[in-house]
């Protein structure tokens, strides 16, 4: 399948929204150093019901991803893009993480070269 298929396919955005969901849930746990019983608990659910959207197995109604967003202390924002655009952004951002990282390295190799300089 093509990249300009995949970004169009109703299967792809839902996981790639999935996935940040996930990503945002397990943070909250792991910060919070909660399980997921306590969780389903505070979230007034059944833990089958946290693991299902822990394991990406339901599809979730937009009222119940505001929910979860909310329990965790997030709001959730949705941006609507033109298709043709995602890949701009994709390798926008993709830049400026690589500059970032360079940028973080050069630093870094500059620190050990001063310290080692005053020893």
């Amino acid at each position: 399948m093509k990249r300009e298929d995949l970004i169009k396919s109703k299967g792809y955005n839902v996981t790639k929204i999935q996935n940040e969901l996930f990503r945002q849930l397990t943070d909250y746990l792991d910060q919070k150093g909660i399980t997921r019983t306590q969780f389903a608990k505070e979230l007034g659910v059944s833990k089958g019901y946290v693991s299902q959207v822990l394991n990406g197995d339901f599809d979730f109604k937009l009222s119940k991803l505001v929910e979860l967003s909310l329990a965790i202390g997030k709001i959730p924002e949705f941006n609507f893009i033109p298709i043709n655009e995602n890949r701009i952004e994709n390798k926008e951002e993709e830049l400026s993480d690589n500059e970032s990282l360079l940028k973080n390295k050069q630093a870094k190799r500059k620190r050990t070269i001063n310290e080692n300089s005053v020893l």
